[in-house]
């Protein structure tokens, strides 16, 4: 899935960008916490922050996926796009049980 590149110069700019880049973070969050379950990876890329003269990524580590996608149902609820809504239920079920299963 495509990684956003969000650009900005300053603190309201990137305040803006994200707001108006929210259902690719949210849709990248989802998909690619999908497919780091299915490739065995612990780190999924958001997106790319870029200013002027710096470029970086914002991402996740697996121990706080279950919070994203906690961030993301918000967000999916609040568009009312509920089919997404299903595929993060899901998505955080499954990681409760991947959890539960680790810890036993």
């Amino acid at each position: 899935m495509y990684i956003p590149t969000i650009k900005y110069e300053s603190e309201s700019q990137f305040t803006t960008a994200m707001d108006r880049h929210a259902y690719e973070i949210h849709m990248r969050t989802l998909y690619g916490i999908k497919e780091a379950l299915r490739i065995k990876e612990d780190y999924i890329v958001i997106a790319y922050l870029e200013t002027e003269d710096h470029v970086a990524e914002l991402g996740a580590p697996n121990d706080i996926w279950i919070d994203n996608l906690g961030k993301s149902l918000d967000y999916f609820e609040e568009i009312e796009d509920y089919k997404r809504c299903q595929e993060v239920v899901d998505l955080i079920k499954k990681l409760n049980t991947d959890i539960d299963i680790c810890e036993d």
